[in-house]
């Protein structure tokens, strides 16, 4: 079910975002993620082009809890974190599961900033790509993993389409 935050910005919902670990695999319908989104409107063009997929996005996440923040909630959250400034639209997953090796408690996921692409179409592309690696690895023990596995089966090739790409956009493990 999906949340859109439009009460005042005195209100909190009480989330706890931080990984948990689970004994045994990963249920395919488990609820494994929290997905905000951050957006001041900076980006007026891609802005407008996330809003309007997010419902296909939540299609294939419904499971897991999807947040869409108003402009003011956006710019409260990038004051704390001024590097971020400019990068917005940007979905913010958390991953609710640690894998066995790692300390249950902390903070896990992924940041995408939509926002470093001058068009509409490249966010959105890479929105698509987002979701599809998200979809395909949502049992994985290990995200993290799996993104060091797919850079690494990339090779060469995804490596540099990886350093072409960053300069316009990022996705940043937390």
């Amino acid at each position: 079910m999906a949340h859109t935050s439009k009460s005042n910005a005195h209100h909190r919902p009480e989330l706890d975002l931080r990984s948990r670990g689970i004994a045994g695999p990963i249920p395919c319908d488990a609820k494994r993620f929290d997905i905000f989104l951050i957006d001041t409107g900076w980006n007026v063009c891609v802005s407008k082009a996330v809003r309007a997929h997010l419902p296909i996005m939540h299609e294939y996440q419904k499971q897991d809890t999807l947040y869409l923040l108003t402009p003011e909630q956006s710019i409260e959250i990038l004051k704390r974190e001024p590097r971020l400034i400019g990068r917005d639209p940007a979905i913010v997953i958390y991953d609710l599961f640690a894998p066995a090796e790692h300390k249950v408690g902390n903070y896990r996921g992924f940041r995408l900033y939509l926002g470093r692409f001058k068009h509409a179409e490249q966010a959105l592309s890479r929105l698509q790509e987002f979701v599809r690696f998200i979809n395909q690895h949502r049992t994985a023990a290990s995200l993290h993993a799996e993104v060091r596995r797919e850079l690494h089966r990339e090779g060469l090739s995804g490596m540099v389409k990886v350093l072409r790409e960053a300069s316009e956009a990022s996705i940043e493990l937390i």
